[in-house]
């Protein structure tokens, strides 16, 4: 019994011992696992965070590289993680590799097949003994026995189901990454690891070749933004900021130009054709452009070379690498002669009126100048000025010369100085009276912009007016003259004098909401609508007469008084005259001016008359200075007589000692009975020419 129980008892502690050494067995192998899984999920972190700093190193500092540097350091981070012999990143013409070179890498390479991408997983595993043959050929094509490969995917916006749902978000694929005979797991072999333990190394795979995707997505819409803003849209030319940044590499403070080419055409197309055959024609200019310039553009800066923009509308600049200036006037009018011919659209074919604008690098001013954008600018600055002095006369094809920035500076301090001009006093306004030729009695004063400038001294409205036009500032100047007109009117009305005032237009103020304006004006000032003249010059009438027409048919039916200026000067025919909804024309100064030396601008001026009797209008001849040439008009039956024989334009201060003049001298009955204020011609001619009025 006693060997027994001693038997017992042995087993027992064998027993306790047994459960001692597994217990401390588990728990080794559990503590090996869980730092095991622990440095695996380290290694993982590092990982991702390699690769994500790779990428946002990319995407910030390295923007115009082709990504094959974040590629090569990503590459680099998964061939360590994974201990693999080879790691491959391949994304469209892109392929990177860490470790050992890869066999017969180049464009013919064999490329992943299908079957080694699993649907539905991110990633897959293959050994060489179990893969599809086609997995298996080009496993030995990489002389690889084990391979993890993951697709790099983008996502893309999908086609819409078309039944009012948002379009799917789909995810295509751009590229793959390969891991080549992988090492480890962790601290193991991937011989034999668990499930587990695969399917996360192969969840990390497809992480990162999601954020590969990503990346590559990001650089692609970054590179199309990129590029979108240096290109313009309907021609694909580059547009002014990319034209200023290639500009810069094509010109030198020693030689190069910069060309700025007008068709001139692009409204008359619009307003003939409509917008989408406007924008047409922009596209056939830019195809001829290209054809000009093809000969001699080279990828390189060379003499010669030459780049083309499209800058707005139908004008077009053109830079042209190392030329001097007979060679670059001698290249301008050679792209001209290419690009003058006529453009056919819709069957129609368009002569187009090409000016062009150049400026020459390496002469006073810009000789030696090392930044290469600024010169850019100050050229593309100096083709425009010589581009306006093309379209104002003197050549189709003009240079820049000093003398043209004089007058930019001139242009630029009206522009500037507009603005304080009407808050400061320094815009005034002056009246020149106009008279019945028959009656012989004051009708009106037509309001006449004045404009005393600080550093530019007296200016008339011929200079400062385009100027205004072109800036899109003519309207504040409308505005004003007609408030001063109309408050000088309401206080002849509030004396009893019965007088109209005419105001010029610009046809670009003749928007819908001039009338409204217009409305306003009278009503806070209290002058009926009858007393108020909108003068329209022929030219721009005829222009822009189906813009202007609803305005001026608004105007007219409020009672306002429209005339038609300059007349004779524009292509109005007896037909267009009928249907503007005017009630005088006003000749224009240079026919009455010429009536006593010219047969020919009496013969005019007599025409003028009768076809205006002829319409119902009231005809106003401008310009008179001679007693003989008001006679002549008289004896025509023309109705009113404006110019220096009647009166200079004058201060309001002025024109009313001028009135009160007449009415003390001639007997006139203005006053609180509103009777006319009677002029008696002068003898002779006028003491100043009213050319300048």
């Amino acid at each position: 019994m006693r060997r027994a129980a001693r038997r017992r008892a042995v087993s027992g502690v064998a027993g306790v011992l047994a459960a001692v050494v597994l217990a401390v067995g588990v728990g080794v192998v559990g503590v090996s696992v869980l730092r095991t899984a622990r440095a695996r999920r380290s290694l993982d972190l590092r990982t991702l965070g390699a690769v994500g700093r790779a990428v946002a190193s990319h995407a910030v500092h390295r923007p115009d590289d082709d990504g094959r540097t974040a590629a090569r350091e990503i590459a680099e981070a998964l061939r360590l993680r994974y201990g693999a012999r080879r790691v491959v990143l391949a994304v469209g013409p892109l392929l990177e590799q860490a470790g050992e070179p890869l066999p017969g890498a180049g464009p013919g390479a064999p490329a992943v097949p299908a079957e080694a991408f699993r649907p539905g997983r991110g990633a897959a595993r293959w050994l060489r003994r179990t893969a599809p043959p086609t997995v298996r050929d080009w496993m030995d094509a990489r002389r690889a026995g084990e391979v993890l490969v993951a697709p790099i995917t983008a996502p893309e916006v999908g086609e819409a189901a078309g039944n009012g749902e948002a379009p799917p978000i789909v995810r295509s694929r751009r590229g793959v990454l390969e891991v080549h005979d992988p090492a480890r797991v962790g601290a193991q072999r991937w011989r034999g690891p668990s499930r587990s333990v695969v399917r996360g190394e192969l969840t990390l795979l497809a992480t990162i070749a999601r954020q590969v995707g990503a990346e590559v997505e990001n650089s692609r819409l970054e590179a199309r933004l990129r590029r979108d803003a240096h290109r313009d849209p309907v021609t694909d030319l580059l547009n002014r900021p990319g034209f200023l940044q290639a500009a810069a590499t094509h010109v030198s403070g020693e030689a190069g130009a910069v060309a700025i080419i007008s068709f001139g055409l692009l409204d008359q197309v619009n307003d003939t054709l409509g917008h989408a055959r406007g924008e047409e024609f922009v596209a056939l200019a830019a195809r001829r452009l290209e054809a000009v310039c093809a000969s001699e553009r080279a990828a390189e800066v060379a003499p010669g070379a030459r780049l083309a923009a499209r800058l707005e509308g139908d004008t077009y600049a053109v830079v042209v690498a190392g030329v001097d200036g007979p060679t670059a006037h001698a290249s301008a009018v050679e792209m001209r002669d290419q690009l003058v011919r006529p453009f056919v659209v819709e069957g129609i074919p368009f002569e187009a009126p090409v000016v062009v604008g150049v400026a020459v690098s390496g002469v006073p001013g810009l000789a030696g100048e090392r930044d290469g954008a600024v010169l850019a600018s100050r050229l593309l600055a100096r083709a425009d000025i010589a581009l306006s002095a093309a379209r104002l006369g003197g050549g189709p094809v003009r240079c820049y010369e000093p003398s043209m920035g004089e007058q930019a500076d001139r242009r630029l301090a009206l522009i500037r100085g507009f603005a304080p001009a009407v808050a400061d006093g320094s815009l005034r306004v002056h009246y020149q009276p106009t008279v019945s030729l028959e009656a012989r009695t004051v009708l009106g004063v037509e309001a006449l912009a004045r404009w005393e400038h600080p550093e530019l001294g007296a200016l008339l409205p011929d200079e400062f007016v385009p100027v205004l036009e072109a800036t899109g500032q003519i309207a504040g100047l409308t505005v004003f003259v007609l408030d001063e007109a109309l408050a000088a009117a309401r206080r002849w009305l509030d004396r009893g004098l019965r007088l109209s005032v005419a105001v010029n237009l610009s046809v670009r103020s003749l928007d819908d909401a001039f009338p409204v304006l217009v409305a306003e004006a009278l009503a806070r000032h209290g002058v009926p609508a009858e007393l108020l003249t909108l003068e329209v010059t022929e030219s721009g009438m005829s222009a822009e007469r189906e813009y202007a027409m609803p305005a001026l048919r608004r105007l007219h039916a409020m009672g306002c008084r429209l005339a038609v200026d300059d007349f004779g000067t524009g292509q109005s025919s007896l037909a267009h005259l009928r249907r503007l909804p005017v009630d005088q024309v006003k000749i224009d100064k240079s026919f009455v001016l010429g009536m006593g030396t010219e047969t020919g601008d009496a013969a005019v001026v007599r025409a003028i008359v009768e076809m205006g009797h002829t319409l119902g209008l009231t005809v106003v001849a401008e310009g008179v200075e001679d007693g003989s040439v008001r006679a002549a008009l008289a004896e025509m039956g023309c109705d009113v007589a404006q110019g220096y024989l009647v009166s200079r334009p004058l201060s309001v201060g002025h024109l009313d000692q001028w009135l009160e003049t007449l009415v003390r001298e001639g007997g006139g009955t203005a006053g609180a009975a509103g009777g006319p204020v009677r002029w008696v011609p002068p003898a002779g001619t006028a003491p100043e020419s009213s050319g300048a009025a």
